[in-house]
């Protein structure tokens, strides 16, 4: 076990070397994404939400050519309107009917942190980490007459990430990335380094 942690630890060392060996790289990077398979908060959203997915806009500033720091702004789509309607009787004998719809929301705003294991003039391929905070607003489920905002901190893991970088000067980019959580367990997203 402990061989396969120390070769893991050099293959590792060796990716992040040669991830680093061209000295010129595009400091600030924009990127607009979407994603499905929602999991904020490491739990499942309802099952009729989960393929509705969500945008993140996220802005990264390249520290070191393998290392970015930056943030996410994500809104998750809404779930179906929720209605709920009552009557209220007064002593006159006289009642009005209510109805209250609202939507479901999600909104995050997390810093993260990514590390690329390789930088080619076409492809970088990295891993992410991101956590942060956010909120929940609708009817309130419990008892659904009233609103509610729920907050909780949130987080996210890009376990592998491809951007393929486009144009002339290669500053343009689309891509994809396999992780969990609030940004999606698939997520699109296409962007602009400069």
């Amino acid at each position: 076990m402990k061989r396969i942690f120390l070769i893991a630890v050099i293959l590792f060392s060796i990716s992040v070397s040669y991830a680093q060996k061209d000295t010129t790289f595009y400091k600030h990077e924009v990127k607009l994404s979407y994603g499905i398979f929602s999991l904020p908060n490491g739990i499942r959203m309802y099952e009729k939400d989960i393929w509705k997915g969500g945008f993140t806009v996220s802005y990264m500033y390249r520290v070191k050519k393998w290392f970015w720091v930056g943030g996410n702004i994500n809104w998750q789509f809404p779930s179906e309107i929720q209605y709920y309607s009552w009557r209220e009787y007064y002593i006159d004998g006289t009642f009005n009917d209510f109805v209250i719809s609202k939507r479901d929301n999600f909104f995050a705003i997390a810093p993260e942190l990514r590390f690329s294991y390789a930088n080619l003039k076409w492809v970088t391929l990295y891993s992410a980490l991101s956590a942060g905070y956010g909120i929940y607003t609708g009817l309130n489920r419990k008892n659904i007459s009233s609103n509610y905002i729920n907050e909780y901190w949130y987080w996210n893991i890009v376990c592998f990430g491809a951007n393929f970088h486009i144009g002339k000067k290669q500053n343009i980019f689309a891509g994809f990335e396999l992780g969990a959580g609030f940004k999606g367990t698939m997520v699109i997203h296409g962007g602009y380094r400069f």
